[in-house]
């Protein structure tokens, strides 16, 4: 079972508006764990379309 807050850090990971070291914070604080710190890392971003 995912971490309550892991489907806000995907999608703020896929959005580009949350940083690696601001991940680690937050397995840091248990919100997500270190497994699923690593997937949403491995995770593509979406890149911007001007």
């Amino acid at each position: 079972m995912a971490s309550r807050l892991y489907g806000y850090f995907l999608m703020c990971w896929k959005n580009g508006t949350v940083t690696e070291s601001q991940l680690q914070t937050a397995v840091s604080k248990g919100y997500i764990t270190q497994s699923e710190y690593e997937e949403i890392t491995s995770t593509p971003q979406e890149t911007a379309t001007v």
